[in-house]
């Protein structure tokens, strides 16, 4: 399990010109919510290819002894080699457009059923699998 613990908000791959764009959505219409659901589409996407995408600092409690690989790439280790948890901070990778898509995607899942939370069902949607699948990180 991993955390984000910076205090800045991160510069997102994506800014909130692009995502009313791509989503058709009216100048002002959602400006307070975009940048938080754009934050949460972006954390899932890198969660699901282990890819980061913006630059930010974390927590990581690794189960067992096991210090590598790191949830997310490309990072560097902050902490020491006896502490834990793990701090370790990510670098920004130039974000691919498949992944940019898969976020707007969510985006506008989200935005369309409100009352729905980040779930599996949304998560397994084809549309975004065949977005994210070929970025997946594989680790051997």
């Amino acid at each position: 399990m991993y955390r984000r613990v910076s205090q800045n908000d991160p510069t997102e791959p994506l800014t909130l010109a692009e995502v009313k764009q791509m989503l058709r959505i009216d100048e002002g219409e959602f400006d307070t919510q975009l940048p938080l659901l754009m934050a949460a589409a972006r954390e899932v996407v890198e969660q699901q290819t282990g890819w980061a995408l913006v630059e930010a600092d974390y927590e990581w409690t690794p189960v067992g002894e096991r210090r590598e690989p790191l949830p997310l790439w490309p990072a560097t280790v902050t902490s020491a080699d006896t502490d834990y948890p793990i701090l370790f901070t990510t670098e920004a990778a130039p974000a691919p457009a498949a992944l940019k898509v898969a976020i707007v995607l969510l985006v506008g899942e989200i935005l369309k059923n409100p009352e729905a939370v980040i779930t599996d069902d949304m998560i397994e949607n084809p549309a975004f699998q065949r977005l994210v699948f070929p970025h997946r990180r594989m680790d051997l």
